[in-house]
């Protein structure tokens, strides 16, 4: 019966998201009022018998953060967060935005409706400046001149919260600190809990090491490691990510990219295939000198195979966590972090690996997420 219900459901988001935009989540028991979120429409979509996809954890998060609230008894309404035209018309309790609509909705939502602006990036200004920074500094030592592929349109959504929750670090909160406001962090869930591997040839592993990422080349910083590792045919570079999209930066960096023995480009991955899980059995490390997250999903999910993150601060990854950090990062300091670790003895490198893979395991996890959130729901809206 839940089945046929779930099915029903789905089929009927997959219409009124195609004609309207929107979908819709039930409250559960007796409906207390209306809550409406701002963020992605597909996982409403999607069938019992169907799976969400992988390739980006938002699809489970923004589900769950729905079906939290219809526990409280809320019926949910879901848009997308790049929706430009929808109007509140219903008397919502609280109002989740994950962009910039809040500024727009604000004058069709009832006087006391809380509105939350969920983090995923730190601050735009800050955002679009570490991009442009890094495409300067591009152009200063290459010569190359790219477009941007992160910019982020203006907003004010967090001048108008009421609540500040989401993703991050300090480096990522200290973007919203002019406004004020408390955020509650927000761990971010992982795609794949993997076992930690007992058998691994750390001797070998810590000569492998793994960059993978979304759009954005250059602000995730794999131009400096390109040049990192084109210096170093002794250590292998694995590259996972849509990187032929960027046509510009794959042509920039052709020689690097397709012409160097030590560095192996696999292009957009599933991580819960067994491509990835053969990537992941070589690699010792996680190589990922990104100027702008909120907390990187890549870099957990290596995180939970017990890779070691070789990270900035900006990849949103809290400091307890035992990264080694790359503080402003160039392609000669990117070496040098490489060099060190694959110097390291096996034996300290495993002990390194498992640290992180516990730690991953405790702090970054989907029921560390819905745990979080529904005290956020709780304690800080009373809801």
């Amino acid at each position: 019966m839940f089945k046929i219900s779930s099915a029903y459901q789905a089929y009927r988001n997959k219409i009124t998201n195609k004609l309207f935009g929107t979908v819709h989540m039930e409250a559960q028991g007796k409906r207390r009022g209306y809550v409406l979120i701002s963020y992605i429409t597909e996982p409403f979509t999607i069938a019992p018998w169907e799976p969400l996809s992988n390739f980006h954890t938002n699809y489970w998060e923004c589900y769950e953060i729905a079906r939290l609230f219809t526990e409280k008894g809320y019926s949910v309404d879901i848009i997308n967060a790049k929706d430009k035209n929808f109007i509140p018309k219903k008397p919502y309790t609280a109002c989740v935005d994950a962009e910039n609509n809040l500024e727009r909705f604000s004058p069709y939502l009832p006087k006391n409706c809380k509105k939350i602006f969920h983090i995923l990036i730190s601050h735009w200004e800050e955002y679009n400046e570490a991009e442009n920074k890094r495409l300067q500094e591009l152009k200063i030592r290459r010569g190359i001149e790219l477009k941007p592929r992160r910019r982020m349109e203006p907003s004010r959504n967090a001048e108008i919260a009421d609540y500040l929750e989401g993703f991050g670090n300090n480096a990522i909160f200290r973007t919203f600190v002019r406004f004020g406001k408390p955020i509650s962090f927000i761990p971010i869930s992982a795609v794949v809990n993997y076992k930690f591997s007992e058998n691994k040839n750390f001797t070998d592993a810590r000569k492998h090491f793994l960059w993978i990422g979304g759009g954005g080349s250059v602000l995730k910083g794999l131009d400096i490691t390109l040049e990192a590792f084109s210096k170093m045919p002794n250590l292998h570079l694995h590259v996972c990510g849509p990187v032929s999209a960027e046509k510009d930066f794959a042509e920039a960096y052709n020689k690097e990219l397709y012409e160097t023995p030590n560095i192996h480009v696999y292009g957009r991955i599933d991580v819960a295939g067994k491509k990835f899980g053969d990537i992941i059995d070589k690699c010792a490390a996680i190589v990922y000198p990104s100027a702008g997250e909120g907390s990187s999903g890549a870099v957990v999910q290596a995180m939970h195979a017990g890779l070691v993150p070789i990270i900035t601060h900006e990849t949103g990854i809290q400091e307890d966590s035992g990264y080694i950090p790359l503080e402003n990062p160039t392609p000669q300091s990117v070496s040098k972090a490489v060099q060190d670790f694959a110097n390291t003895s096996p034996e300290k490198i495993r002990e390194l690996s498992h640290k992180i893979w516990l730690y991953a395991r405790k702090r970054y996890t989907r029921g560390e997420f819905s745990r979080t959130y529904k005290k956020f729901i709780e304690e800080k809206l009373g809801l």
